[in-house]
C-alpha cells in the first residue's frame, strides 16, 4: 500500500486522491472485521502513514492532473547538467537517466538493478535484465535495450565506481565515496527531480517522467500502443494510452486531413506561381478560394 501511494505521487495526483485510496482500504479492512473474518494486521501501517504525510507536504497545492513527460532533449540536458559536476554522483545520475528513459523503467526497477543484470554488446549498446517489476511479481524477468549513448554513460559509471557485482546504483557521499548499499527508489526519484530543476526544466516532474517521456516519443514516431505497452511492461493499455493521448491525437484523422489539405494548397500555389514565371500574380476570386479556402 505504501508503494502504491508512492506511485500515485509519481503520477501527479493530488494528496486527496491518495487519502481516498487509503481510506477505502481502511474501510474494507473494517468491513472484513465486522463480517467476522480474521485479519492478521491492519493494512495501513507505519510505512503507508509516513508516505501519505510526505505526500501531503510535497504535493501541497496539487490539483487533479498528471506529471509531464520529459522529452529526450530534456533528458540529454539533465545528463549534461549532472556530468558537469565532474564527480561520481553526476556520472551516476546521468547513467540513471539513460537507463530509466531507454528502458521505460519505474524508479523501483532502476533501484533494483544489479551489476550482473547488465550485458554490454559489441555494437556499443547494452541489455539490462529487469528481474522483478510491479507487473512481474513472479520474477520471470524482462529485458530492456539501451541505446549506445545510455550504454556508454552506464559503463562510465560502473568503471568510475568500480562496480562489477552487487547493486548497480548506489549512494555517493559529499566526498565522492561510493557506498556498498543500494540506492533506494526515493533517492532515484529525488535525483530526477533535482537534476530537472537544475537544468531549468519547468512543469511537474517526478519519477515517472522519464518513462512517460519515452512513451510519448515512441508514439510520436508512430509506434503502436501495443508495442508501447509491451516496452513499458504495463499490464493494460489504459495508462500508456492516457500518457500518449496528445501524440495519438496529433496523428489522428483530423490531423491527417488538415495536413493533407494544407499540403494540397501549398502545391497548388507553387504550380500557379510556376505558370506565371514565379512573379507576382493577380489572383482571381476562384483562385483565391482554391489556394486559401
Amino acid at each position: 500500500l505504501a508503494a502504491h501511494v508512492d506511485e500515485l505521487f509519481d503520477r501527479g495526483l493530488s494528496p486527496s486522491s491518495a487519502e481516498l485510496v487509503v481510506a477505502a482500504v481502511s474501510r474494507a479492512a473494517l468491513e472484513c472485521a465486522r463480517a467476522g473474518r480474521e485479519c492478521s494486521e491492519h493494512p495501513v501501517g507505519p510505512a503507508t502513514r509516513e508516505r501519505l504525510e510526505r505526500f501531503r507536504r510535497e504535493g501541497a497545492g496539487r490539483g487533479p492532473g498528471q506529471v509531464r513527460g520529459l522529452t529526450w532533449d530534456e533528458i540529454e540536458l539533465m545528463c549534461k547538467t549532472a556530468e558537469g559536476d565532474h564527480d561520481p554522483r553526476g556520472r551516476r545520475d546521468a547513467a540513471i537517466f539513460g537507463v530509466g528513459a531507454d528502458g521505460l523503467m519505474r524508479v523501483s526497477e532502476v533501484s533494483g538493478l544489479n551489476a550482473g543484470d547488465v550485458s554490454f554488446l559489441p555494437n556499443g549498446t547494452a541489455e539490462v535484465l529487469i528481474r522483478r517489476s510491479k507487473t512481474d511479481q513472479h520474477a520471470r524477468g524482462e529485458v530492456a535495450h539501451l541505446g549506445a549513448v545510455a550504454a556508454e554513460r552506464l559503463r562510465s559509471w560502473m568503471v568510475d565506481a568500480d562496480i562489477d557485482r552487487g547493486p548497480l546504483f548506489r549512494p555517493v557521499d559529499r566526498w565522492g565515496r561510493v557506498s556498498e548499499r543500494r540506492l533506494g527508489p526515493d533517492s532515484v526519484r529525488a535525483a530526477i527531480k533535482r537534476r530537472a530543476a537544475q537544468a531549468g526544466i519547468q512543469g511537474r516532474v517526478s519519477g515517472h517522467s522519464l518513462r512517460i517521456g519515452t512513451a510519448q516519443k515512441l508514439a510520436e514516431e508512430g509506434t503502436s500502443l501495443v508495442e508501447i505497452q509491451k516496452e513499458g511492461r504495463w499490464k493494460s493499455s489504459d495508462m500508456p494510452a492516457y500518457y500518449v493521448r496528445g501524440q495519438v491525437a496529433a496523428r489522428g484523422a483530423v490531423a491527417r486531413h488538415r495536413a493533407a489539405e494544407q499540403k494540397a494548397k501549398e502545391e497548388a500555389k507553387k504550380r500557379c506561381c510556376a505558370r506565371n514565371g514565379g512573379g507576382r500574380v493577380r489572383l482571381t476570386r476562384v483562385n483565391r478560394m482554391i489556394l486559401f479556402g
